[in-house]
């Protein structure tokens, strides 16, 4: 009994563990003006921006002194924890208006659509945007 016990326990964490790989990869914006690459940092979840349709400075940031950064190499996804099956309690940055919001993501069934919600305070006064996996 104690065998299947733990093979039960070990399945349900290998199956964790390869539920969050599934979210590493490449999402091209739904705008289609960059591409954020996700990754993971210790046991949080990240994302840079790898590409940009058109090269700027980071001139909406609410922080002055960065206004002079280049928009691309930001780090957009910052801080995520796993919760089954999404990730939350995150950060996004939206370099279009210098704001960060908190966040969750999660994936369709397909797992080629990132859904990323920004929220204020809670995540039903938010925006649900889709990435799409860029291969």
């Amino acid at each position: 009994m104690k065998k299947i016990i733990s093979i039960c326990i070990f399945l349900a964490a290998f199956n964790s563990v390869m539920a969050q790989k599934e979210f590493i990869g490449k999402w091209l914006s739904p705008s289609k003006k960059g591409i954020v690459e996700t990754y993971t940092q210790g046991n949080k979840l990240y994302g840079k921006l790898i590409w940009v349709k058109t090269e700027r400075k980071d001139i909406y940031n609410k922080d002055e002194s960065l206004r002079n950064r280049e928009v691309k190499g930001l780090i957009m996804f910052s801080d995520f924890s796993w919760e089954a099956p999404q990730w939350v309690n995150g950060k996004i940055y939206d370099p279009a208006n210098g704001s960060t919001y908190s966040c969750k993501m999660w994936m369709d069934d397909n797992k080629d659509v990132l859904y990323v919600r920004g929220y204020i305070g809670i995540a039903l006064l938010g925006r649900t945007e889709k990435f799409s996996r860029f291969k």
